[in-house]
């Protein structure tokens, strides 16, 4: 609305400049009638200084003619960069409806968009308030509660509240560097409420460890949800969130910064295959895993659309100027999927996928979503991978895949996949560990063998299988071990022993749930 009204302004002070310009004219006239009247010899005199003043004025007014052409040429840019964002975001929010827009889109239509979209994107918000809401009113209730039946049940709607709560981000104009942190504390909450509910149904109860988490998931969620309900406020005094996130320059908007401190990073979760051994570890602080040459937006758009054969539409969104620079694009596939995709400018790499699936019923099995997984990384330049571990939640299995070194299992270098059972589509991906770890390492096995890391079990551990692993551990060390996957009492846990030295580096236990696997 700004840029439009500063379109008003400038041309009401275009109109304006011309009519002086007029009447200075109409001026300089009269006066050299009054001086032929008057002064017959001054005429020479006077015609020669009012040619002279004519020249000069002549010259101003190029000069200003100059400087009001480069105003609307920034306006008539302004102009463009609106009607081509409303033009794009409509046709997002209103394909259901079958709109067609044309590119000659007037002023009005496009306000009329705009107004449009703002309103989907206020409804999208307050979706995400009372996803939170309702987030937060459940773990609370869990807590209070001393029946495992019914924390099982609340603790499973709450995972759904957060899938939600994630689904609403997902579709605001949100910076992905101001809220991924944001996003990430959503993403395990959502995991952790729906391990713990699995754990009870198993007929495990809940432990004073799980609790603590819990009080202190439920205490960043409670100041989530304050924050977002003092935001919702705005809306009162005609707040625009897309006047607010109009920065296409930058890698960050108002809107964003805004919002900004709904991060939380104090929560301590802990260490639990519920996500995967190792999912987030980060050996590099600077990328080091990206090839190639330098992609075109257009490049980025087309691999996008190699990758994703099913999509029906491809729209560009945005840029990424982060730790990793990057092309976004909004999909939408054929089964009304609607994914945010981030494409490398380095390389032209999918960097990471997010989007929700869609329900109904299956027509892929799990052994279907890991080979979908594994080609679609295959495709990404992520070779010789294997799936490490997986879990199944509503009709989603969530795999983390890990390329190979002689035989070794690369943990830094993790990929995370997501793949819909009813649609048979990749629609999560996040490969920002493999990125920035991924680099050519000369490894050894060492002198300890599978047989002898096993021998080395606790006599009431039970061992099932070994392997060699590069496995990420504390001050950025990546150390080669021997991982023995071992049970007792019908837990499951593993043991890492240092391929050199042979001692015992690090112990993960695995949270069982009904549909959860460590594939090998």
């Amino acid at each position: 609305m700004s840029d439009i009204l500063e379109v008003k302004d400038t041309s009401k002070k275009i109109r304006e400049q011309e009519s002086n310009n007029s009447i200075l004219k109409a001026d300089k006239n009269e006066s050299n009638i009054n001086s032929i009247s008057n002064k017959k010899e001054e005429e020479n005199t006077n015609q020669l200084d009012n040619n002279l003043n004519i020249k000069k004025e002549n010259q101003t007014n190029e000069g200003k003619n100059k400087q009001i052409d480069e105003k609307n040429k920034q306006i008539s840019k302004k102009n463009r960069i609106i009607k081509g964002l409303s033009i794009a975001t409509a046709v997002l929010a209103f394909s259901t409806i079958g709109f067609g827009i044309s590119f000659a889109i007037t002023d009005s239509l496009a306000m009329k968009y705009k107004s449009n979209l703002e309103n989907t994107y206020k409804s999208n918000f307050y979706s995400l308030v009372d996803s939170v809401n309702n987030l937060e009113t459940k773990v609370s209730k869990v807590l209070s509660a001393d029946s495992a039946t019914y924390q099982r049940k609340t603790l499973l709607e709450a995972s759904k509240n957060a899938s939600e709560a994630e689904i609403a981000v997902a579709s605001l104009p949100f910076s992905q560097n101001d809220i991924e942190d944001t996003v990430k504390m959503v993403n395990q909450i959502s995991g952790y409420t729906s391990t713990l509910a699995e754990k009870l149904a198993v007929g495990e109860s809940l432990t004073s460890d799980d609790i603590a988490t819990l009080e202190d998931i439920d205490q960043s969620i409670l100041s989530l949800k304050m924050q977002l309900n003092e935001f919702a406020k705005k809306f009162q005094n005609n707040y625009s969130i897309i006047d607010a996130s109009m920065d296409i320059d930058t890698n960050s908007n108002d809107f964003s910064r805004t919002l900004y401190s709904l991060k939380d990073n104090d929560v301590e979760y802990p260490t639990m295959i519920y996500d995967g051994p190792f999912s987030d570890s980060v050996v590099y602080s600077k990328v080091k895993g990206l090839s190639g040459d330098t992609v075109t937006k257009t490049e980025a758009k087309q691999n996008v659309e190699k990758y994703f054969k099913t999509a029906t539409n491809v729209e560009y969104e945005s840029q990424t100027k982060g730790k990793f620079e990057t092309f976004n694009f909004r999909v939408t596939n054929t089964n009304d999927e609607m994914l945010f995709v981030q494409v490398t400018k380095v390389g032209g790499h999918i960097l990471t996928i997010s989007g929700a699936g869609v329900n109904g019923e299956s027509t892929i099995d799990l052994a279907s979503a890991k080979n979908i997984a594994l080609e679609f990384a295959s495709q990404n330049g992520i070779e010789d991978a294997t799936v490490v571990w997986s879990d199944s939640i509503d009709k989603d299995v969530y795999l983390n895949i890990a390329p190979k070194n002689d035989g070794i299992v690369l943990y830094p270098d993790l990929v995370k996949v997501k793949v819909n059972l009813v649609s048979g589509t990749v629609v999560g991906y996040d490969a920002t560990s493999y990125f920035t770890n991924h680099v050519d390492r000369k490894l050894s096995k060492g002198t300890l063998t599978l047989s002898d890391a096993d021998s080395k079990l606790p006599s009431r551990f039970k061992k099932v299988q070994s392997r060699y692993v590069l496995t990420p551990l504390d001050y950025n060390r990546e150390v080669v071990c021997v991982e023995v996957e071992a049970t007792e009492s019908e837990n499951t846990y593993y043991f890492y022993y240092n391929v050199e030295s042979g001692i015992l580096e690090n112990v993960l236990k695995v949270i069982k749930t009904d549909n959860g696997n460590l594939l090998m």
